[in-house]
């Protein structure tokens, strides 16, 4: 999961599209994974107490097929960012870019 590319194209977007700031790189230890952090403009969640530092994990549409991604990986990466949940930053080969969370163990589902 070491491509430079798709760590630099999700930071870029994160900065100029969703308008971030302190948006900063880290590999972490126990992995071969690069993820990004960044604190957004407003809350990304209304379950979310208040605005916060984020965690984003970049990776390639293909990286999210079976293999790729897995339960072990995502466990580590929550064990090493000490949080509760972890955005991906999901690239496609176009580089569109598309976040979704990734919660550690079960999340209580959203108040309309």
């Amino acid at each position: 999961m070491d491509n430079q590319h798709i760590i630099k194209l999700v930071r870029n977007n994160l900065v100029h599209q969703q308008l971030w700031d302190d948006v900063e790189e880290a590999k972490l230890e126990d992995t071969d994974a690069w993820v990004l952090r960044g604190l957004p403009p407003h809350k990304l969640s209304n379950d979310d107490p208040q605005l916060d530092h984020e965690w984003i994990l970049p990776i390639e549409l293909s990286q999210y097929k079976p293999g790729k991604l897995t339960l072990e990986l995502m466990d580590k990466i929550f064990s090493e960012l000490k949080c509760r949940r972890v955005t991906l930053g999901i690239v496609n080969d176009d580089g569109t870019v598309v976040y979704y969370f990734i919660y550690k163990g079960l999340h209580k589902p959203k108040r309309n």
